[in-house]
């Protein structure tokens, strides 16, 4: 009796709507620093590279030639092909070879003002914002280091008292013309997340405590809103050891972080803590890998994805997990022939939704310098994953232009060459697909 042809032609219908790499485009922004610490590229980055009217800027360290002594820098360009241009901030030097003290940017749509948000490793924080008007009409202004203020080490307009220290993991999100802008306080094993928003010039006076630490801490997958919802993802953390991590906790808001609910909709009295009820979405024991600020994004259809690596079935894989429009939640190890197998705590991966419906994974090998675009589509269940493109050369978790794929299809890719100082670049790597 033949068997069923159903299943087979709806995998051939799904691997048919896969997405092909039609054309790539590498630009170089600047040197990468010399060090032992990896200060670009980094999965908690968000973002290092993001677009707002038809300009594209990124930010990262420039070397400035010595050991130990290196400068923000923010480039940008006239979108699709212009040149960078690159502007470098020497009243401010960084010293701490940490991979923990990246760089994030964000842009306030409302005001035209650029953000940064650097240096940090349980520190007081570090910021500067751009003259109003900056990034409204790009190609009006005189590009310069002139329309940014100094450093400062508090929010403009918030309250003096913050909290600003210790302060770790800055990160800005998009809200509509707002701007979120989100941070650890605390340490490793023990601290609180937090909120501030900025509207129209000004920054909430005071900030939302969201995720809250018991003697423990959460690390997030990331921030993502879209259709008027806030998603946020974590790990728990027992101690400063990255194997105490455990568990993925999720939850949703509809009202740009000042409550929260868990994903079965219950609401969330307060912070969220390790045992609020109903925001534990998989039990995964310690000692089962990194785990945390890993990859999560949110999709068109109302999807929600996560990355992960887990050891769970005696062997590192890659896993991934998504929460449907309707709340229900599905876990697989992605496998795909010839896939390198992660490693504890190699190089961190990264999901992107693309307009068609297709999930893409960013995934770096942990045993060589390759970075891989592997499509799955939800025709498939998430389960057809196919590489679409490989390229070697690489040594970073591979970082996205949130904005650029949504508005015009073509995937941003932040990069930093393997190698060694002074040849190694910091790059972005432009996908356009069909």
């Amino acid at each position: 009796m033949w068997p069923p042809l159903l299943p087979a032609l709806g995998l051939l219908a799904a691997r048919a709507l896969a997405l092909t790499v039609t054309t790539t485009t590498t630009t170089t922004l600047g040197i990468d620093p010399e060090g032992s610490a990896r200060l670009n590229g980094e999965s908690f980055q968000q973002s290092a590279v993001t677009t707002h009217n038809t300009y594209q800027y990124a930010a990262f360290y420039n070397s400035s030639g010595t050991y130990a002594q290196n400068h923000v820098a923010l480039g940008r360009r006239a979108l699709p092909a212009g040149a960078w241009q690159v502007i470098v901030f020497k009243d401010y030097v960084q010293t701490t070879i940490d991979g923990h003290n990246t760089i994030s940017v964000g842009i306030a749509p409302a005001d035209g003002t650029i953000h940064l948000s650097y240096d940090h490793h349980d520190v007081p924080l570090n910021y500067r914002v751009s003259q109003a008007g900056v990034a409204t009409n790009p190609g009006s202004v005189v590009w310069s280091t002139a329309l940014f203020g100094s450093t400062l080490h508090a929010l403009p307009g918030a309250a003096a008292a913050g909290p600003w220290t210790p302060l770790t993991y800055p990160r800005f999100e998009r809200i509509g013309a707002d701007l979120l802008f989100e941070f650890r306080i605390g340490a490793s094993g023990a601290g609180d997340s937090w909120l501030y928003r900025y509207t129209a010039g000004a920054w909430s006076s005071t900030g939302t405590k969201y995720l809250s630490g018991s003697n423990n801490n959460a690390y997030i997958n990331g921030l993502d809103y879209l259709s008027e919802r806030l998603h946020t993802s974590w790990t728990w953390r027992e101690t400063p050891d990255v194997a105490t991590n455990h568990d993925l906790g999720y939850a949703y808001s509809d009202d740009l972080g000042q409550t929260w609910r868990t994903s079965a909709g219950a609401a969330v009295s307060g912070a969220i803590t390790p045992t609020t009820a109903g925001s534990l979405v998989f039990a995964i024991p310690q000692g089962s890998g990194i785990l945390n600020q890993e990859a999560q994004t949110a999709d068109a259809a109302g999807r929600f994805h996560v990355l992960n690596r887990e050891t769970t079935s005696g062997t590192y894989l890659w896993y991934h997990y998504w929460r449907s429009a309707t709340g229900a939640w599905t876990r697989t190890a992605i496998s795909i022939s010839g896939l390198d197998t992660p490693t504890a705590t190699g190089l961190r991966g990264k999901l992107a939704p693309h307009s068609s419906g297709a999930l893409i994974a960013i995934l770096p090998s942990n045993v060589d310098t390759e970075v891989g675009l592997y499509v799955s589509t939800p025709e498939g269940g998430f389960g057809d994953w196919t590489k679409v493109w490989g390229g070697s050369g690489w040594a970073a978790d591979p970082l996205w232009d949130k904005q650029r794929l949504a508005e015009t299809g073509v995937l941003s890719l932040f990069l930093r060459q393997s190698g060694s100082y002074p040849a190694r670049r910091v790059q972005v790597v432009d996908f356009g697909f069909a």
